[in-house]
């Protein structure tokens, strides 16, 4: 398990100061929801911790380690995003163990984590199948399989479900939840969806313009919101 502490990040786009002086303390075994509007900072924070965004200022640290000068692939990281990024010539075996063989692990243990993995997400009997003969839902497990598959201290998830229809959404927040809590692993959760937000999390970090106004348990943020915009935002 990995507690994670953000200090003061901070990332300007030209004029635009994308992440304005964020801190926030993550949890051993967490599932820590970034929720805002477009634009609010949350997915530039994710790819910060991530290693796919360099911080200007600030740093980011894995229990004592400090991360944020390592390049992504020293980070232990498994991330998931928006779009799947599923490779469509690559069979759903091969597509969860792509990061792998990246790590040069041998035939048999992949073998080995790739029946694992696809009994966890529920898709036995899937390896051989192309990525065009799955669903939305099961393109998006394959792709948390893969994240999975390397065995990572953190999971990193960038709206993953967006794509999804309405009743497959509600689903896979079960689902998603129910794996974070299985494998004990820490999670940072991005999504626009107050709903969502206030399912899956056990705690929440609002975001608004490159801040944030409020940090706190689903409850308290929905009952006692801090600020007028999280009222707004996160109310009904």
């Amino acid at each position: 398990m990995t507690s994670i502490t953000i200090e003061q990040a901070a990332r300007t786009f030209g004029s635009v100061r994308a992440v304005d002086g964020v801190s926030i303390a993550i949890r051993d075994a967490e599932f820590f929801t970034l929720l805002g509007p477009s634009g609010c900072g949350k997915t530039t924070l994710l790819r910060m911790v991530a290693g796919f965004c360099d911080l200007d200022s600030g740093r980011v640290l894995f229990g004592d380690k400090r991360i944020d000068t390592l390049p992504p692939h020293q980070r232990n990281t498994g991330m998931v995003f928006q779009n799947y990024a599923i490779f469509p010539h690559l069979r759903v075996g091969d597509n969860v163990a792509y990061g792998l063989k990246a790590r040069n692990v041998p035939a048999d243990a992949r073998a080995n984590r790739i029946a694992r993995e696809l009994k966890l997400i529920q898709l036995e009997g899937h390896e051989g199948r192309w990525p065009h003969q799955l669903s939305g839902g099961q393109l998006q497990r394959v792709a948390i399989a893969r994240a999975l598959a390397i065995e990572p201290n953190v999971l990193l998830l960038d709206e993953p479900l967006s794509n999804l229809d309405a009743k497959l959404r509600i689903e896979m927040r079960g689902e998603i939840r129910s794996l974070q809590k299985t494998l004990g692993i820490t999670v940072i959760y991005v999504t626009h969806d107050q709903d969502e937000a206030l399912s899956m999390s056990d705690r929440i970090a609002v975001m608004r313009s490159g801040r944030v106004e409020q940090i706190g348990a689903p409850a308290a943020i929905y009952q006692t919101p801090a600020t007028p915009f999280v009222a707004k935002f996160v109310g009904a």
